[in-house]
């Protein structure tokens, strides 16, 4: 019965990869007010800002197309400190798009967005805080955009190019367990999201990742569709990318867990690229710092103030 799950994890591992960055369980806007702006093709992008600090940060969440709500743990932290604006991107939150297709989900959209942002803060260059797909996001707009960027700090990002997708989805199932094949088919029966059911693959402590599972309604996306749109653009691009990210000469940090399903790869890859970086590896830690134990969030936050310490 197991080897029969393990070939069913092939054959959805692209549903895996397409979910890249996940959520934790929390789903709400605090009652915190919602402002927005309209991007260059007349979307209405929407975005919140947590804490009233001098220093600005602005909080990328993964996907493509996972609500932003998922990071609440952390900017609910970050924002003692910072003032955290938590964007809402193209088709996520409240940022919901007329028509999901191949021409509203470019990389080029996402850099339109990033630039309207930056024209309603008053053109302040941005410090980028990328988890995930949020990572990702950022290396395109520091390629496409360096001027315009302060600071990256990078938090469990993906690669500067697709070669992730490899192994990403293995490394994820390696970690899953009977239990979690049943709750996966209990999922599709029940036309409820299978995310929920591969969540331990994220993480180093399995008995972390049980208690901080998301419900078995969770509602992951408000629409669905962006992320193979969206990421496949972003895959196009990736030799275009790789030569353009030489002209971002800014600092640039990233932090992410030894056992994140990522990979080391990817901050190999990405030092390789752009020689201004510095990571850091934090020991017996998955895919969320924050939540993964109370000493890896310890010295999750730990190095995010040094990071921002520029």
């Amino acid at each position: 019965m197991f080897i029969n799950f393990i070939r069913q994890q092939l054959l959805i591992m692209k549903n895996i990869i397409t979910f890249f960055l996940l959520f934790s369980f929390v789903l709400s806007i605090n009652g915190q007010e919602v402002d927005s702006f309209k991007s260059k093709d007349g979307t209405e992008i929407f975005f919140q800002q947590f804490g009233d600090s001098v220093e600005t940060i602005v909080l990328l969440s993964g996907g493509p197309g996972l609500n932003p709500y998922y990071l609440e743990p952390l900017y609910n932290e970050l924002s003692k400190k910072y003032k955290c604006i938590l964007l809402h991107q193209r088709g996520t939150g409240e940022s919901i798009l007329d028509e999901v297709n191949q021409e509203s989900l470019t990389v080029q959209k996402y850099i339109d967005d990033l630039n309207g942002l930056y024209k309603k803060l008053g053109n302040e260059k941005l410090v980028l805080v990328g988890h995930s797909w949020g990572g990702m996001l950022s290396f395109s707009y520091a390629a496409n955009e360096p001027d315009k960027v302060k600071k990256i700090i990078l938090l469990n990002t993906g690669g500067v190019t697709d070669a992730f997708y490899t192994w990403f989805g293995s490394n994820i199932n390696m970690r899953l367990q009977q239990e979690d094949a049943s709750l996966y088919q209990e999922q599709i029966d029940n036309k409820r999201s299978t995310l929920v059911a591969i969540w331990p693959g994220y993480f180093f402590n399995r008995e972390i990742a049980l208690k901080t599972r998301p419900p078995l309604d969770y509602k992951f996306q408000n629409q669905a569709g962006i992320n193979p749109l969206a990421s496949g653009d972003w895959r196009k691009r990736s030799a275009d990318r790789v030569n353009k990210l030489k002209n971002y000469k800014g600092p640039i940090d990233l932090i992410t867990g030894r056992q994140d399903p990522v990979g080391e790869s990817v901050v190999y890859e990405a030092k390789s690229i752009i020689p201004q970086l510095k990571y850091t590896f934090i020991e017996q830690c998955g895919h969320f710092p924050w939540i993964e134990g109370e000493k890896q969030a310890e010295t999750f936050y730990k190095l995010f103030d040094e990071s921002m310490n520029f």
